[in-house]
């Protein structure tokens, strides 16, 4: 067991007593502290981008910022054009990304097929937090009148296949490297322990209690880690402290940026729900992010 299923186990039992304490946390408390947590580690752990990309690419500072702020842009006016295809392509992207930030370590020599490894165990992710939570999803998706179109994704009897066939394919590869000698059999044996501890996290716990328990645990703290060792590769001077204050600057902008669009769409100036609003602001911030940790996990 690694040390971030470490911190996850204990962050699992310690809301389990906290759900055996108080008989029910509202939504609008779980927005609330999903939302600080989030803030607090999943912004950051995206904060460094242009760092990453500089150390492993050459490009200008104006071409680099123009193309990441335009693949913002365009998935923003795709998100308000074709929101339905923007919320499915943002669900693969997703996907990909989980699953290529967890087996980055794995060294997998198999090049052609690590893309299907890391599809498939994001999409099972993917598929067993809406799975277990499907009934919320629909109902909250349903409450919103910018967001019923997605209600269509919450067939209970079409995830039941979803959910199904991508956790087996996801075991199958996984086994499938164990035999072709890419993984030893001890990161096997804590890839399934993992699998079935986020099983057991998104059957136990509410949707948005569930994902901010994986996203910042298991993605966002361990990509910072990522980060960080890499920057203190480059330079054995290289501290906590540093990696703080590079984490800083863009954390701050982002968090404002966010808390003002919230707020506006709160008071009714934008004319999208909080949700819908949510939902297109962390999938235009994943995009060129996801691509920008391609390159940094390629290169």
């Amino acid at each position: 067991m690694n040390k971030f299923t470490f911190i996850f186990v204990v962050c699992i039992y310690a809301l389990f007593l906290i759900y055996q304490a108080f008989s029910a946390i509202t939504l609008e408390q779980q927005l609330v502290y999903a939302s600080f947590f989030i803030l607090l580690f999943g912004i950051p752990h995206g904060a460094i981008d242009h760092i990453l990309f500089f150390k492993k690419k050459s490009m200008t500072q104006l071409k680099f910022y123009g193309l990441y702020l335009g693949l913002i842009v365009l998935f923003v006016l795709l998100w308000l054009k074709f929101p339905l295809i923007s919320f499915l392509f943002f669900l693969i992207l997703s996907a990909f990304h989980f699953g290529e930030s967890q087996f980055v370590d794995a060294k997998l020599t198999l090049r052609n097929f690590n893309p299907l490894l890391f599809l498939f165990w994001g999409l099972a992710l993917l598929a067993t937090l809406m799975y277990y939570n499907i009934s919320e999803l629909a109902a909250i998706t349903a409450y919103f009148q910018d967001t019923q179109d997605f209600g269509v994704v919450y067939n209970e009897n079409l995830f039941f296949y979803f959910f199904t066939i991508t956790n087996i394919i996801t075991l199958v590869l996984l086994l499938y490297l164990f035999v072709k000698n890419q993984m030893s059999i001890r990161r096997l044996s804590s890839e399934l322990f993992l699998i079935a501890l986020i099983h057991l996290t998104f059957f136990l716990f509410p949707f948005i209690i569930g994902f901010t328990l994986y996203f910042v645990v298991l993605h966002s703290i361990r990509v910072m880690n990522q980060e960080y060792l890499f920057l203190k590769s480059e330079d054995g001077s290289f501290g906590l402290v540093e990696f703080l204050k590079l984490l800083l600057p863009y954390s701050l902008l982002s968090i404002f940026f966010t808390s003002v669009l919230l707020a506006l769409s709160h008071l009714g100036y934008l004319g999208i729900s909080i949700p819908f609003l949510s939902i297109i602001i962390i999938s235009v911030i994943t995009l060129p992010h996801a691509i920008v940790m391609h390159i940094f996990y390629n290169k």
